[in-house]
């Protein structure tokens, strides 16, 4: 993989920011039930040109827009038979994207999965509607990883991994291709200032919520990441987290974990981080260990300008 050589010096890599609210931002449609995986067919230039901006922010890694494209997901949108195609089209933007700004780079195209599903238009919740058996759900991931490594992904990014059940089950099919698998956790801030695997109740404002929609037990972090561990990633990570539980979730992975570490919060409504708060956390983070380094939800092409100017020159001593 073309990054293999700054991971074994132990060089910083910069991921770019949030792919979905940045296509939003930027003039995309989002879909109720699909939200971002539709850009690819309805605002492609869209799509191509927020790799562009991070590429030219300086990162060293795009990541596709196939966060939302699983078969299960896309049937929400009635797209379910174009989850191949709609797949690939992200992965061909951010190519196109590389190609155009930093042709001569080596920047890295990451190909997203996660274990989300359709919504119930207005909220965030599942719709029942599209659940997928187990089954279905085990073969929608092996058929989504062989899609993006068809399409010439350089590594697979697991997002928003907070179970061990579906966690597994997705993140089995990512291994199974052969490419390098980066693994992002996601956690909630508890209220003894400890991290819990991440809690939709907890993170979400109750009115994107469905009224039925029951609140879970929040689960442990360690299982999670010791689960994941099992399938031996390249990288380890957590993501999609507020600034406040970074440092707790971190804390976590850095007993459990000893290859490379990645983090990258969401800064999104509710958890706003303005670029040059967002840039001192990521610096401070990489001071402390970090090696890979970028945003999630609500991070901007101007988070990720401003962090790429604060960071330091190497990665600090990681926790003993």
């Amino acid at each position: 993989m073309i990054l293999d050589s700054k991971l074994s010096k132990r060089e910083i890599i910069v991921l770019d920011g949030a792919i979905g609210s940045e296509i939003a931002r930027l003039g995309g449609v989002m879909d109720a039930a699909a939200w971002c995986g539709v850009a690819n067919k309805t605002h492609p230039e869209v799509v191509r040109r927020v790799h562009e901006e991070y590429i030219r922010a300086g990162v060293d890694v795009v990541t596709a827009n196939t966060f939302a494209t699983c078969r299960h997901v896309l049937a929400g949108a009635g797209l379910a038979d174009e989850a191949v195609s709609i797949t690939a089209r992200a992965v061909e933007l951010a190519r196109e994207a590389v190609n155009e700004v930093a042709p001569g780079r080596p920047v890295a195209v990451a190909g997203s999965m996660s274990n989300n599903v359709a919504w119930i238009p207005g909220t965030v919740s599942p719709d029942p509607r599209f659940l997928p058996t187990r089954a279905e759900e085990a073969a929608n991931y092996r058929e989504m990883a062989e899609a993006l490594a068809a399409a010439g992904v350089d590594l697979i990014l697991m997002e928003m991994m907070s179970d061990i059940d579906h966690a597994s089950l997705v993140t089995a099919a990512a291994v199974e291709t052969g490419l390098p698998v980066w693994i992002g956790v996601s956690c909630s801030l508890l209220a003894d200032g400890s991290a819990g695997a991440w809690d939709m109740h907890t993170e979400e404002p109750a009115d994107r919520l469905a009224t039925d929609h029951a609140k879970p037990e929040i689960k442990p972090l360690a299982p999670v990441i010791d689960a994941l561990m099992s399938f031996e990633p390249q990288v380890m990570g957590i993501m999609h987290s507020t600034v406040d539980a970074m440092g707790a979730g971190l804390e976590v992975l850095f007993q459990h974990w000893r290859g490379p570490v990645m983090a990258y919060p969401e800064a999104a409504a509710g958890h706003a981080v303005e670029p040059a708060a967002f840039a001192a956390y990521c610096r401070d983070w990489v001071e402390g260990g970090v090696q890979i380094i970028g945003g999630c939800c609500g991070t901007t092409i101007e988070h990720i300008d401003a962090m790429v100017g604060e960071l330091p020159d190497a990665i600090g001593a990681r926790p003993a």
